[in-house]
């Protein structure tokens, strides 16, 4: 069988169609907002965020207002005159994220294969 036969017309050997190919039917992918976001709490300074893991690279963070507030490194930074929203990263959430993700607690799914 030849590798176009066996991966089909999805584009994929498991069926699914690839992120950058067109849905069936012109469908839209679903919105990754609606994915299913897990609590992380930053083992650092306790500040919690909602996470969602889409592979290895990608990765969507929503901080509020509580854990702006809570974050240490993020402190640190606007009591030296930096402002919150060019802040690209917190180095001990993202740590947190990363543990997280390895010990099972934060799945790595795109968007299309999580339930809202």
């Amino acid at each position: 069988m030849t590798e176009a036969a066996r991966v089909g017309t999805s584009g994929r050997i498991d069926g699914t169609t690839a992120d950058w190919q067109p849905l069936p039917g012109g469908q839209a992918r679903p919105d990754e907002r609606q994915s299913n976001y897990r609590e992380v709490v930053c083992e650092a300074c306790g500040a919690m965020v909602l996470a969602a893991k889409f592979s290895v690279q990608h990765t969507s963070v929503q901080w509020d207002a509580a854990a702006v507030r809570q974050c240490a490194e993020f402190a640190r930074r606007t009591a030296v005159g930096e402002q919150t929203p060019l802040i690209e990263r917190c180095s001990g959430m993202r740590a947190s994220i990363e543990a997280a993700a390895l010990d099972g607690r934060l799945p790595v799914a795109p968007p299309w294969l999580t339930d809202p």
